[in-house]
């Protein structure tokens, strides 16, 4: 008996080696699929603008000729990276990673393109992997601490932040990402001190201003939160950059096309429309991703009543990024230029769904409800936009109006007087406003000199149709004078 279940023993032990066996044979060419690169990306060189074009092509070119070379991969993935092509440049830096394990780039810029396709979680991995390899690497910790905290690892994404401040205290980056962390977990006091921090090390920081003013608001500091939400207003993307080699190599491969679009903006500053619009078209020539010189050219093709042409690019912006509400407010002012006054209305409630403290979307979407005869309501979007634009001049003097027409008018004399600085072409309307206020408030006297003065700028300016109406305003003062 025992040497029968002995046997038994030493037969069972012979089929479980050899259903190893036969599962490890099973599994080896799975292991091997596994570590196996991925097929480059089919790469269509006519889909990309014609400068663009012969860049891409000799790099696809190239890659496909050296299959097992992992620069050639990973220089496609570099021009394409460039180009905005996530998807297709995640493809060619993995391969070039698994041909080259040890090499640091590759790893780090696939974990970049996981980012930028919302893949967080894989980009977190990546970015562990590349730290192995360079574990000194500051931006890559950096970009690790914001993988985490997106994928919502809020623990292990304090660490790396927390590192990344004690080897650089002045990265202003590892102070907001620490304040995103604590407004997650609901400690606005908390928030409130990093993002402080963060814009005591880069002043001009839109994003830190404005988690700033959302962390305030929570506390119920609403006059400190409306400040840095405004500030926040006024510099938008505004950010702080870290030194970045690895970043300048991919940057540099598109350089052209940030150039023209710099070149655009300058030439738009200086009143160019027509060689600003060459500038942003030669831009996106180069990158037809660059979705900043089609926001740009919705407004100056708007400008020169090129409307088919500013639909074009607003559907195009809108196909890239439909949540910036940059694009929303620019194709608002555009349908206004054309009367389409119920989409404009449209446009720019999308525009502050997206920013509800977007002042100039407050104040254009109040001009059209004003239209309307909503005088309570446009009164309340001239508010805000004031609120988060201080200073907002044509928001006060449309506000000032609508108080008049309520005949409430100390407040509106408070709000004209807001608009008399600077002094510019528009201040003789401006005084005039006030000067006719303060006459119906019964201030006689101060109301005919802010109409004379008003005169004498209109009339330096050489503002006929103003002129014309201060004049006839002046005389039927004088002309009631005599008569009491």
């Amino acid at each position: 008996m025992k040497r029968s279940f002995h046997h038994s023993l030493q037969k069972a032990g012979k089929w479980a080696a050899q259903a190893a066996l036969f599962s490890c044979l099973l599994l080896f060419p799975l292991l091997l699929r596994a570590q196996t690169p991925p097929e480059l990306p089919t790469i269509v060189a006519e889909d990309f603008a014609p400068e663009i074009r012969e860049q891409v092509s000799k790099a696809y070119t190239d890659a496909k000729a050296k299959p097992r070379d992992a620069q050639a991969s990973g220089w496609l993935g570099m021009t394409l990276h460039t180009y905005e092509q996530y998807d297709f440049a995640a493809s060619c830096y993995e391969r070039a990673h698994l041909l080259a394990p040890g090499e640091f780039r590759w790893a780090y810029y696939l974990g970049i393109t996981q980012a930028a396709l919302g893949k967080q979680r894989e980009a977190a991995e990546t970015f562990k992997a590349a730290l192995k390899l360079d574990p000194d690497h500051l931006p890559t910790q950096l970009r690790l601490a914001d993988a985490l905290l997106a994928a919502g690892q809020f623990g292990e994404s304090r660490h790396f932040y927390e590192l990344v401040a004690k080897r650089n205290a002045i990265i202003a980056q590892a102070y907001y990402g620490l304040g995103r962390i604590a407004s997650a977990s609901g400690n606005a006091a908390e928030a409130a001190g990093r993002y402080r921090k963060a814009i005591e090390l880069f002043p001009e920081y839109g994003a830190a201003h404005y988690a700033l003013g959302l962390a305030l608001r929570d506390q119920g500091q609403m006059a400190q939160a409306q400040e840095h939400l405004a500030r926040s207003q006024q510099l938008k993307l505004a950010q702080p950059t870290l030194e970045d080699p690895l970043i300048i190599s991919i940057a540099e491969m598109n350089a052209g096309a940030s150039a023209h679009l710099k070149r655009g903006a300058l030439l738009e500053s200086s009143g160019k429309i027509t060689e600003s619009i060459a500038e942003h078209e030669q831009a996106l020539e180069i990158n037809p991703w660059l979705v900043q010189a089609h926001i740009n050219l919705i407004s100056l093709y708007g400008r020169t009543r090129q409307n088919e042409k500013a639909e074009k690019h607003f559907r195009a912006a809108i196909g890239i990024n439909p949540d910036l509400p940059e694009i929303h407010y620019n194709h608002g002012v555009l349908l206004v230029s054309q009367e389409r006054i119920q989409e404009a209305a449209q446009a720019f409630r999308q525009c502050l769904q997206l920013n509800p403290y977007y002042a100039e979307a407050h104040h254009n979407y109040a001009t059209l409800i004003e239209r309307e005869g909503k005088l309570d309501e446009a009164a309340a979007h001239y508010r805000k936009a004031i609120e988060n634009k201080p200073g907002y001049r044509l928001a006060h003097f449309h506000l000032g109006r609508i108080l008049v027409n309520q005949n409430k008018l100390p407040e509106a004399i408070e709000q004209f007087e807001r608009t008399l600085a600077p002094e510019d072409d528009q201040t003789p309307l401006f005084t005039y406003a006030l000067g006719a206020t303060y006459i119906r408030a019964g201030e006689r006297q101060k109301g005919i000199q802010h109409l004379r003065q008003a005169l004498k700028r209109a009339t330096a300016l050489g503002q006929t149709q103003l002129i014309n109406s201060i004049e006839r305003d002046l005389r039927a003062l004088e002309r009631t004078e005599k008569n009491s």
